[in-house]
């Protein structure tokens, strides 16, 4: 089971749990199917870390022994940030389990994984010049391999075994969830946690993280949807979240939600349907760019 959105609505909120939400989902262009689901039903694929080619418990051996405990540790912390906020003493350990999450979220969407399987196995399956070309300027670079490395990339991947390809691709996905020097600036940063107590409610989306200049900016800002009335917010400056409700709330909440929407690739969530008409126009409109991104450099904007 692949999880990409948070627990949007917990059993914890204090609200209440709505029976039902509202998804939008954009199946082709021009086409966007609006349905009710349960909480539980929302915001994960099933078998999404599962490659072909693997079966049993090695198929699901990314969900069960790298993602699902990350997860669990994270959803800890967002029953904390619920309940009590972001203040109180955090340990480096929880800490890092929430900015973890954060990270996880640019990377792990369900096109994301699906790109990884295809394209960074595919690639390894297969090598080609350039891959091979970054093989052997190591082997340059570090002549004491030479004894004992095999003498090309593809021999190297041949004698690692069936399915290499794929495990690799798989193991990078989960390995960039670790994006350390993001992660690092996401858990130095100020958190806070605002309740909205105006009329308008938070949306999500399968790219829930909404970020204004990039992380290394003073004006740093990163919000997360964790109810529709409560919104995680990190930034380089408590006066940069000061500033996200100069207008007041109802102006950051739509701004929000035109973050989150219009960057959406797929799914939006909402606690009801009385932004119909807006969702519609505007889901997948500027779709986040996706996993190749991230790891050439060009979507992190650290």
């Amino acid at each position: 089971m692949h999880h990409y959105i948070p627990i949007f609505y917990s059993k914890r909120w204090a609200s209440g749990v709505p029976r039902m939400l509202t998804r939008y989902a954009l199946w082709r262009p021009g086409v966007i199917a609006v349905d009710r689901k349960a909480p539980k039903g929302v915001g994960w694929e099933l078998n999404g870390y599962s490659f072909d080619g693997f079966s049993g418990d090695e198929a699901e051996a990314v969900e069960s022994q790298l993602m699902k405990p990350k997860d669990d540790f994270a959803s800890r912390m967002l029953c904390r940030l619920e309940t009590s906020g972001a203040d109180g003493h955090w340990t480096d350990d929880e800490r890092y389990a929430w900015t973890w999450f954060l990270v996880s979220l640019l990377v792990r969407g369900p096109e994301d994984v699906r790109s990884a399987k295809a394209n960074i196995s595919s690639d390894w399956e297969n090598p080609n010049k350039r891959m091979e070309g970054r093989y052997q300027k190591l082997l340059a670079e570090f002549p004491e391999m030479r004894g004992h490395a095999h003498p090309t990339l593809k021999e190297y991947i041949a004698s690692m075994g069936r399915d290499y390809g794929k495990r690799l691709g798989v193991k990078i996905m989960a390995d960039m969830a670790d994006h350390h020097e993001i992660s690092t600036r996401i858990a130095n940063m100020h958190w806070q946690v605002r309740t909205i107590r105006g009329g308008r409610r938070l949306l999500t989306s399968d790219r829930p993280v909404r970020r204004d200049y990039p992380f290394r900016s003073k004006n740093s800002l990163l919000t997360l949807p964790i109810g529709p009335k409560l919104a995680f917010i990190a930034a380089n400056s408590r006066d940069a979240i000061d500033r996200s409700f100069r207008e007041g709330e109802d102006v950051f909440v739509q701004k929000n939600n035109k973050q989150i929407v219009r960057q959406a690739r797929q799914f939006a969530f909402a606690f009801d349907d009385s932004d119909r008409e807006w969702v519609e126009r505007n889901l997948a409109k500027e779709a986040q760019r996706g996993f190749f991104h991230f790891i050439r450099g060009t979507g992190a904007r650290s």
